[in-house]
């Protein structure tokens, strides 16, 4: 009965999992043809990403309600290992199709931003000329507004980046620093879900410190990660302070409210 159980939830979830591969790949062609016709405005792209986002939460939310309506009581009246099995399937389930259709979204985001690069990088080396004069400007950066006088007439000329040039060393990069973060963050998710049953399986013992430095060094790789590629990409400093400022909000609300941790390692400051 148990096991009849057990395959019968893996087969609901399963034809879950067939209906998100379903999603990803008809959406896949239409996302991209969507930013390659607005490469310079993301509008179109976020709206048709906001729409996938709730297609795919209401696959999540199909998981949780046939969950609670017609599922859990039968794993609860067997109980034990058994309904921690279901849970566990239930959560997995829901975590890994998250999961996949973060990679997927972080795929075609990373594909158009490549796609991208050369284009801006033509439009940067394009010459600007004086608006009172036309002789070409000595600009020191085509990524930013910048007020430069014309060397030639004197003339200040105010000269905004193309509007390329604005879309890939903003979004662009930022998509494909989130990219390259994706799979530390993802490994932050599993072991919290590893840790957790861990625990559940020594009768809700406490976490270790190792295991609590674990988690922290996972957490840093994510925010050092993202900046990392962002100044690899945009040409400028890693952003330290970036980094700094999302570990201290992850220990402030995190770890230091853990005694066992504050006991070792005091608190951060």
């Amino acid at each position: 009965m148990s096991q009849e159980l057990i395959d019968r939830w893996t087969v609901f979830i399963e034809k879950v999992s067939e209906r998100l591969d379903a999603i990803i790949q008809e959406a896949g062609q239409g996302v991209l043809a969507i930013g390659r016709a607005h490469r310079e405005d993301s509008m179109p792209l976020n709206n048709a990403l906001t729409g996938l986002d709730h297609r795919v939460r209401q696959l999540e939310e199909r998981i949780d309600q046939v969950w609670d309506d017609k599922v859990e009581g039968q794993f609860s009246s067997v109980g034990g290992k058994v309904h921690d099995l279901g849970i566990d399937m239930t959560a997995d389930a829901k975590r890994t199709h998250r999961q996949r259709w973060e990679r997927a979204k972080a795929s075609w985001l990373s594909t158009l931003a490549n796609e991208a690069k050369p284009l801006a990088l033509a439009a940067e080396a394009e010459p600007v000329a004086c608006q009172n004069c036309g002789a070409p400007l000595a600009l020191p950066t085509r990524r930013k507004t910048v007020s430069h006088p014309c060397g030639s007439c004197g003339t200040v000329n105010q000269v905004v980046p193309p509007a390329i040039v604005r879309a890939y060393f903003g979004a662009g990069c930022v998509n494909l620093a989130n990219a390259a973060s994706l799979p530390h963050r993802h490994a932050v998710e599993d072991n919290r879900v590893e840790v957790d049953r861990w625990s559940r399986a020594r009768n809700w013992a406490a976490e270790t410190v190792e295991s609590m430095e674990t988690w922290r060094d996972l957490e840093r790789k994510v925010h050092q990660t993202y900046a990392e590629t962002l100044a690899s990409l945009t040409g400028e400093p890693i952003d330290t302070g970036f980094v700094e400022s999302r570990m201290k909000h992850f220990m402030k609300y995190g770890l230091d409210m853990n005694q066992a941790w504050v006991k070792v390692h005091g608190r951060s400051t």
